[in-house]
């Protein structure tokens, strides 16, 4: 039932204008778009929360809404899944699943991303001391976040 609400949430965000981003920003907005077409709605109208409610539903299945992004899984796409099997051993994930084709950021995203961001800044004030290897790892981290924050905000990214 909360997935259902958060799945609602996501579509009121989008129906009221949101923006979104990520590798599945497009194929869950076309799904929105044809939720919204079978029922009528306008932008920011909805016209039968129950059936909108039902034509949602479908979207559940596959969502693990995260801290940083959320994820509509699917196996034959998932980084995460390729990346654990591809050495038969446990991998450590980090931010695979920012780059991932599963995932969508919506307007509830900058601000964490924001936090974690000045988490690093915060726990690497001098990051310019440390090894070359993890001033990379660092640098190239922040930069992703940045990116990552930019393209909820920015609307010369191409997403809608």
């Amino acid at each position: 039932m909360a997935k259902l609400d958060y799945v609602e949430d996501l579509y009121h965000d989008w129906n009221d204008g949101g923006r979104s981003a990520g590798g599945a920003a497009q194929r869950i907005e076309a799904e929105f778009d044809h939720v919204r077409a079978e029922l009528g709605d306008l932008p920011g109208v909805v016209s039968s929360p129950t059936r909108l409610r039902s034509m949602l539903q479908h979207l559940t299945c596959t969502l693990y809404p995260g801290i940083l992004n959320d994820c509509f899984h699917q196996a034959e796409t998932a980084v995460c899944g390729k990346k654990a099997t591809a050495h038969r051993r446990l991998l450590p994930m980090l931010d695979m699943c920012l780059r991932c084709p599963n995932s969508r950021r919506s307007a509830i995203h900058p601000p964490r991303l924001a936090r974690a961001r000045a988490q690093v800044y915060r726990d690497f004030p001098d990051h310019d001391t440390l090894p070359p290897l993890q001033q990379i790892a660092i640098s190239e981290h922040l930069a992703t976040l940045t990116r990552l924050i930019a393209e909820i905000h920015d609307e010369s990214n191409g997403f809608a």
